[in-house]
């Protein structure tokens, strides 16, 4: 698709001076917000929208032009319709931003439609026309409530618009928001609603939290978080039981009284009860943060949850390397399952089991991710479609299709004779394709199967009395065209295909060595002549029966499409039962790919024995990082780690630079990671106690745009660690207090160790390079000392990455400026300053030894002064000869 931008604007100069002062004369809007407008044939933006889109779509200002005159200008940039569509794909999919379409009625412009990343709902054609490329879709509100003891009261409202439902939660936070940050983060939300208050800083506070997790942040008024008509809402959206009268108000969930403010203020954005195709279609549940491990921004990105943007290799996170999905509804549900690692003990072992099950069966694995699951469609995205009434006959054909194909995978599970994998999977899929046989039947009667081969998709002839009589009135029409092609054919003397399209209908066919015989024959009517397919012509006779049949097919298909409409609002009632299909199949392709990781890998995964949260206990033998062990020339050297509770819950791991002290501690906490999500794990066996959160901070970030440097960053994290982590908690910190002078980083570094140490007592990997850290073990026997191997020279260091006991006595940093190819004198220089600073540190502490020294002797000489005070009676000469000794002695 061409870029290239369209160069006039066909707006005559007053045109022009009008529509400026319209432009200008619009109210502010967030810089995130691209105004368009819909000028029939092409679209416009302008002013800063223009300036910005020319960078940021075309790459370059060459394409902007400016209207009006004198002062009263404005930038303008044109988009034709490709490009205008591939723009909105990006602002709305890829960029987070919002959009306006504005529409000129009446000659005056008013706003048409909108969206936003959670409100895709008019766009929708345009951004999954391809079924295949829908995502996850929720929307959510955030309103904060302070109760009256100051506490930070969360509502929570979360929508999603692919799988139909609603979900409440109302939880206590602290003054950092990290229950907040926890739950944003496992939902996932392209956008979030907050309440404008311009009074309360907290709001503020919220905001830029919700923002840190990659989330758009949409403030509305408080009147928009009202609930007046939630009950009138509900009641139209929420599919109740068969029977049973619609009535809100007996829902439990209703009960949060500020989570109904936030789910009311989502309904009121998206505006789901003004449209039709969302009436008794959504369902309602509770969203319980607890049933899954606290993970925050700064842990998912630590983890390598997900790729970085831009990056192309597959491999650099978890996602990557578990995304061996074979449907699109698997890899959602693959995303999700990421986000969400489970804290219960039965749900994982569940998820092992059939994961163990595919893993020593290859036949069964190798059959589902080769042959089966590959060939299931997107059933979700399809039977949305079908709700929304924008689905045809072939999408109601693709799930028969799908349906047909199901008993031959339920087969392959049946040579398991696993009891979780059948009581999960195979049973409920079995009966699932139960349920579905009338929908079999309905395709079977009303499409026509034998013109599908041909790629057409219509209702039976036979099915209605009317298109049956139109179709015997077609059929004699083609039998009277095949026999003038006899005739034609006999009379030109030369070979005569019928054939037919859209645009011409029925014509007869030469090729091109044959063309002067009909050109040179007035009796016949020429359509056109191409290289590649000849002579295209008509008969008299054959223009008249073309005239009938077309005349008659028109009717047929206007009949047709009467009885589509019937077939699509009979297929929609089988809605809930696809979904259910959806989701089994989503789940079965996610264990599959976690059973390919795990057979596909050159080194061993194991299963973990996983024991119940409060056990204490995590042994992992042989640990490796998956996402570090797949690169190229990588020979990874796999380390152990142990913490039992009551034995050893802390380690400090030094050593040099690049000597993988980053990797260890990151290897582990992705292994219990794994372990939660129901996936082997990259060691040779695992022993893992079910953890409540796992914490990091890992890496030096700043954050300029929100004004927060580098330490800043680093402390907020920190405290949001203190503050969240338990005994049953996993933390990993990487170069804590590097931000800021070496005395003071090491003190706030020490401080920390011994608070998690000694208090907290939760499993903690603090790898460092301030030494003093190894000295904590002496006064807390709970902390163990580690390091990273290296074997030196004078001029070489060779890193050996495996994790030994004990400490490490200095960090090798010259040593890494060489091998970066420093220049020889610089580092000369850094030997000398370091031999230099050592010395003098030395000497200070010899100085500071002594003055300790020199302290307790004056104190102990004072005590034996006045002992001897006490003893002589004889003369002061005696006393005065004995205190003398006594200062020679000590002094």
């Amino acid at each position: 698709m061409s870029k290239k931008p369209i160069n006039h604007l066909n707006l005559d100069p007053e045109q022009q001076k009008t529509f400026v002062r319209f432009h200008k004369s619009l109210p502010d809007k967030p810089l995130t917000t691209i105004r368009f407008f819909n000028r029939q044939d092409y679209y416009t933006v302008h002013g800063q929208d223009a300036t910005f889109a020319a960078k940021d779509f075309y790459k370059t200002n060459h394409s902007l032009k400016i209207i009006g005159s004198d002062d009263d200008t404005l930038e303008s940039l044109i988009f034709n319709k490709a490009n205008f569509e591939a723009y909105i794909r990006q602002l709305l999919l890829v960029s987070h931003y919002r959009v306006e379409i504005f529409v000129n009625k009446g000659g005056k412009w008013a706003l048409d439609y909108k969206g936003s990343p959670g409100n895709l709902s008019q766009f929708e054609e345009l951004l999954f026309g391809n079924v295949e490329q829908i995502e996850a879709n929720i929307v959510i509100a955030l309103k904060l409530s302070p109760d009256f003891r100051n506490n930070k009261i969360i509502g929570l409202g979360a929508v999603d618009t692919v799988e139909n439902k609603f979900q409440l939660s109302e939880f206590t936070d602290d003054e950092y928001f990290s229950h907040t940050e926890s739950i944003v983060i496992k939902i996932s939300p392209k956008e979030c609603i907050l309440m404008t208050d311009g009074s309360n800083p907290d709001v503020e506070q919220l905001k830029k939290v919700v923002e840190r997790c990659g989330v758009l942040v949409t403030m509305k008024k408080k009147s928009d978080f009202g609930t007046d008509t939630l009950i009138q809402d509900l009641n139209k959206l929420i599919m109740f039981e068969e029977g049973q009268q619609p009535n809100a108000h007996t829902l439990p969930q209703l009960q949060l009284e500020i989570a109904s403010a936030a789910i009311a203020a989502v309904i009121k954005y998206l505006e789901l009860s003004s449209d039709s195709d969302n009436l008794n279609q959504y369902s309602v549940d509770n969203l319980g943060y607890d049933k899954f491990i606290h993970l925050d921004s700064a842990g998912v990105q630590a983890l390598n949850l997900f790729s970085n943007s831009g990056t192309m290799n597959k491999n650099d996170s978890i996602l990557g390397i578990f995304n061996k999905c074979r449907s699109p509804h698997g890899q959602r549900l693959l995303t999700q399952w990421i986000r969400q690692p489970l804290r219960d003990l039965n749900k994982i072992n569940e998820r092992l089991d059939i994961v163990e099950t595919l893993v020593t069966d290859t036949d069964i694995r190798q059959q589902l991710h080769d042959q089966h699951l590959r060939t299931i469609p997107d059933l979700q995205a399809l039977m949305r479609k079908i709700q929304r009434k924008k689905a045809n006959l072939q999408d109601c054909y693709r799930i028969y299709q799908a349906i047909q194909k199901l008993p031959d995978l339920i087969q392959t599970l049946n040579n398991s004779d696993n009891k979780t994998l059948n009581c999960v999977i195979t049973t409920p899929l079995k009966e699932l394709v139960n349920d579905m046989n009338k929908y079999q039947e309905l395709i079977e009667e009303t499409i026509d199967l034998k013109l599908v081969e041909r790629g057409e998709f219509l209702i039976q002839s036979g099915f209605d009395d009317e298109l049956q009589e139109m179709r015997n009135q077609m059929d004699d029409y083609e039998s009277k065209m095949k026999s003038n092609l006899t005739k034609t054919s006999g009379a030109l003397g030369i070979s005569v295909k019928l054939d037919s399209n859209s645009q011409y209908g029925f014509f007869f066919k030469v090729s091109l060595k044959d063309a002067k015989t009909v050109s040179n024959n007035k009796s016949y009517e020429v359509l056109d002549t191409t290289k590649g397919g000849g002579m295209r012509f008509r008969s008299s006779k054959l223009t008249e029966l073309n005239t009938d049949y077309q005349s008659v097919h028109k009717k047929y298909l206007e009949h047709q499409k009467s009885i589509v409409v019937e077939v699509i609002q009979t297929a929609s009632s089988y809605s809930a039962t696809i979904l259910n299909l959806s989701r089994t199949l989503a789940q079965l392709d996610v264990l599959t790919s976690f059973s390919m990781l795990a057979a596909s890998s050159l080194r061993p995964y194991v299963r973990p024995n996983l024991h119940p949260q409060g056990t204490g206990l995590l042994d992992l033998k042989q640990v490796r990082h998956p996402c570090v062990e797949v690169q190229d020339s990588v020979s990874y050297i796999p380390n152990d780690a142990y913490f039992k509770q009551g034995e050893c819950t802390f380690n400090v791991i030094t050593g040099p630079n690049m000597g993988g002290k980053s990797t260890y501690i990151r290897s582990v906490a992705v292994a219990v990671f794994m372990a939660h999500m129901g996936s082997f794990v990259p060691c040779d066996s695992a022993e893992i106690s079910v953890v409540d959160a796992i914490l990091a901070r890992v890496g030096a970030n700043d954050s300029q745009i929100k004004g927060l440097s580098t330490f800043m960053v680093e402390m907020i994290e920190t405290v949001s660690i203190l503050k969240r982590a338990t005994s049953e908690s996993l933390v990993i910190i990487d170069e804590l207090g590097r931000g800021t002078s070496t005395y003071e980083g090491c003190g706030i570094a020490c401080a920390i160790a011994e608070r998690l140490a000694a208090e907290t007592k939760a499993f903690t990997l603090f790898a460092t390079h301030f030494h003093e850290l190894t000295k904590l073990h002496e006064t807390i026997p709970t902390i163990a000392n580690k390091h990273v191997s290296a074997v030196t020279t004078d001029d070489s260091l060779t890193l050996l990455y495996q994790v030994q006991p004990g400490s490490c006595d200095k960090s090798f940093g010259i040593h890494v400026a060489a091998m970066a190819k420093f220049p020889k004198n610089v580092i000369q220089d850094a030997v000398k300053k370091l031999a230099l600073l050592e010395s003098f540190q030395n000497n200070q502490i010899m100085e500071d030894n002594q003055k300790e020294i020199n302290e307790a002797d004056k104190e102990k000489f004072l005590k034996e002064c006045k002992r001897c005070a006490q003893e002589c009676t004889s003369s002061d000469d005696e006393l005065f000869n004995r205190i003398k000794k006594l200062r020679t002695e000590f002094l």
